[in-house]
Parts: C-alpha cells; structure tokens; sequence
C-alpha cells in the first residue's frame, strides 16, 4: 500500500465563519495499480479527524495496517481509502452545510469529484463511525455519485442521544453572558479534555449544525429554565437520519449497498435510533445490511474489516447498474 499526503484547496471552506483552514490535508491509501478501484471516503466522529486512522495503536490497527492486512488475508483487492482532515473549532463535524461553521457537505465532494477523476472511477462509497456514520448517511442519499454507503453508530433518534447531554451544557453556558464567551475561554484553557466541557462543546456544535442562524448558533433550550425550545428543537429534529431518510427512500434504492451496524450497548443509545432505520429501509424496500453486534460505541474499529469488504465487493459487483 502507498500512502500519500496532500494539501486540498476547498473553493466551499473559503471565508468560512469560523476561519478554519481552507487549505486541508487528506490522506490517500492506495493499492497497486490504483486506477479504476473502488474509492471510499471515510469520516471520523467527534472531536477527532479521520488523519487520526493513520495513528499507531498498539490496541487496534492504523487503517494502513488494516488494509494491507486485509489483502493478505483475501478480504480485499484493494480499494483507495480517503481519509480527509474535517476538523473544525466546534470539536468536530456533523458534515452538513452550515451558515454558523462551513460547507462540509459541499467540501467532502468536493473531495470525491477530484480524486474520482484522478482515480478515474466511479465506484465511490462513503463510510464513518459515530458522526462520521451521520455524515456518510446524510451525505451517501443526497449524492448519486455516492454509490455505497456504510454507517458504523451513526447519531440517529436524537431524542435519546442529545437530551440526556442537555443537563451538563445548560449548566456551563448558563455561567456565561453568552456562548461564544464560554468557547473563547474553552479554547483559552491549558487543559479541554474535561468531560463536562467536551460535553458542552459537542451540544454547542450541534447546535452550529442543526440550528445556525446566520454566523450565529440558536440553543435548543433555555439557559435559563432548562426548558426546550420548541422551534429550534424542531429544527434539530429535521436533521435526524430517522426522519430525513424518508424523504431519500427512492435514492436509498438505486445504491449498490446501504450497509449499518451498531453496538447492542451503544452508550449514547444509538442502537434504537439505528433500529429505526433498519425498520424505515425495511418497510421501504431498500436492500441494506443491517447488524447488532456485542459492543458498545467504542473501541469498535474492528467491525471496518467488514464494511470495507462490503463496500468493496458491491462497488465491484455493480449488482444495481
């Protein structure tokens, strides 16, 4: 496998209102003779980058390792792994277009289009964990040029992911006159990996993501009371997979493989929002993979060995042309 690193200049990330780089490194894995192998972009979760698959684990496999593995093994022919740098100052990404944080949709085919053609294929797959799950759903049906798609925990049924967080950051917020003077002291701290701060800031990026106002961020709730608030959370609502997807169900049909998984002890209770689904695709007649495993919603980067085979596999088969 050769591994490459380049710069990517986004036209989508110019100007964005959190002046995060526009100029990205992204990671390419190849096999030999890379040309007309099927291209899958992966998306990592919160407050991580996918260049963070390419760090030694001495617990796991760097997805280096993990394809070279994977070949020897005979699970796979080869596929050109994409690992773009999604990072922003939110502490992560939910890969929407969002007027508050940036063009990420826009940005990861951004992505796809050029190396598509550097690749000259069109057998194109998306896959993530966690967010990246999210983002490869909501991505993967928007996209026809997205051929498979593959989401590991993705965030679904947000009523039982968010809410329970709601408590934690309606508490820190509540000790600023606003949040952006709570994110410029969190950015200002020696140490950020507090759980209580990581919480609030992963609820203030949602927020960016799923209730911007213009550059500004609408919150769910009242720093005051606690209470919800009604219309913003409806807007959050929108966005959720369990929702949005049946708006996709024709879409979700044309695609070579609709592939999920989710850990039976998910700790953010993904595993419904994922049952969910599993039961919308069923209902609707579109052909997925759909498996619970023995887990929870960590340390579960194993299950890549076969997302990736699937993926590839279908990307080859092209079962649906």
């Amino acid at each position: 496998m050769n591994l490459k690193l380049v710069e990517f200049e986004s036209e989508s990330l110019k100007d964005n209102p959190l002046k995060d780089p526009y100029k990205r490194k992204v990671a390419v894995i190849e096999p030999e003779n890379p040309q007309g192998k099927p291209l899958i972009i992966y998306l990592s979760g919160f407050l991580s980058s996918s260049l963070s698959m390419l760090n030694y684990d001495p617990f796991s496999e760097d997805m280096k390792t993990r394809l070279e593995r994977m070949k020897a093994e005979g699970k796979s022919n080869g596929v050109v792994m994409v690992l773009p740098d999604t990072f922003t100052k939110m502490g992560g990404n939910q890969y929407l277009n969002s007027s508050a944080v940036g063009k990420y949709e826009d940005y990861v085919m951004e992505v796809v289009k050029t190396l598509s053609e550097t690749y000259k294929t069109d057998k194109i797959g998306i896959m993530g964990k966690s967010s990246g799950g999210y983002g490869s759903v909501m991505i993967g049906m928007k996209h026809k040029e997205i051929r498979a798609i593959a989401d590991h925990s993705g965030d679904a049924y947000f009523e039982y992911i968010y809410i329970p967080e709601f408590p934690v950051a309606i508490e820190r917020l509540g000790r600023f006159s606003s949040w952006r003077e709570w994110f410029t002291t969190f950015w200002n701290r020696e140490t950020k990996k507090r759980r209580d701060e990581l919480t609030t800031l992963m609820i203030l990026a949602m927020s960016a993501f799923y209730s911007p106002r213009g550059e500004d961020v609408e919150l769910p709730f009242s720093l005051e009371t606690g209470e919800i608030v009604e219309d913003v959370w409806k807007r959050w609502v929108e966005k959720d997979p369990v929702r949005a997807l049946k708006n996709y169900v024709t879409a979700l049909r044309e695609k070579e493989v609709v592939y999920i998984d989710v850990g039976k002890r998910d700790e953010y209770n993904i595993q419904y929002g994922s049952r969910i689904i599993h039961s919308i695709l069923s209902k609707s007649g579109v052909d997925h993979v759909y498996e619970e495993f023995d887990g929870g919603h960590h340390d579960t980067s194993f299950r890549y060995d076969y997302s990736i085979a699937i993926l590839e596999k279908y990307l080859n088969d092209g079962e649906k042309q």
